[in-house]
């Protein structure tokens, strides 16, 4: 199809399905109809839910052991307020793995309340699997006076009775995602 040309200091711009945005020191005149102005005024007020998108990015340095004769097949399990979100893929047979797992949150609470809990775990064929140790984010204490919305390759440091085990890396992004209610 052909696109209606926009004449400006620059010369002529193809404007793609008839709307362009405004060159600097170019005027546009208001087409919108009076129709499409009552049916904008008409619109819902939009509603907001929070979605919170954490990636466990790698799990490193684990020093505690549960296996005999193998390294750990570690896995990381995590919870939002005691709620259990998922687990990653048990790596096999390391202690330092690259893991890049997303986990998706949607709340309408205030989304700084939440705490994140991350076991680390050896995957066990032959019996229940092995806690290794575990880690806590507090979301509150990390984004209650900015207004950052991520924490990026943030490490939680895991531990064992008091000893340091091993580290988690993650990000956490937050992100408001428009409602659509379904049609009545």
């Amino acid at each position: 199809g052909t696109y209606p040309l926009v004449h400006s200091y620059l010369g002529v711009v193809p404007t793609v399905l008839g709307h362009h945005e405004p060159l600097e020191g170019e005027t546009v005149e208001n087409t919108t109809s009076p129709d499409e102005t009552q049916e904008q005024g008409l619109c819902e007020e939009k509603r907001y839910e929070t979605v919170l998108r954490i990636v466990i990015h790698s799990i490193r340095n684990i020093t505690r052991d549960t296996d005999l004769l193998t390294k750990v097949d570690p896995f990381v399990e995590i919870r939002a307020n005691s709620i259990f979100l998922g687990a990653t893929k048990p790596q096999i047979n390391t202690t330092t793995a690259i893991v890049e797992e997303a986990f998706y949150i949607k709340t309408e609470a205030d989304w700084r309340t939440i705490k994140l809990k991350f076991d680390l775990k050896d995957q066990d064929h032959m019996t229940n699997d092995d806690l290794l140790g575990h880690g806590y984010l507090d979301l509150g204490g990390y984004f209650d006076m900015g207004e950052e919305d991520s924490l990026i390759e943030q490490t939680i440091h895991l531990k064992w009775k008091g000893k340091e085990i091993g580290e988690v890396v993650m990000s956490v992004d937050v992100q408001k995602a428009i409602v659509i209610k379904a049609e009545e």
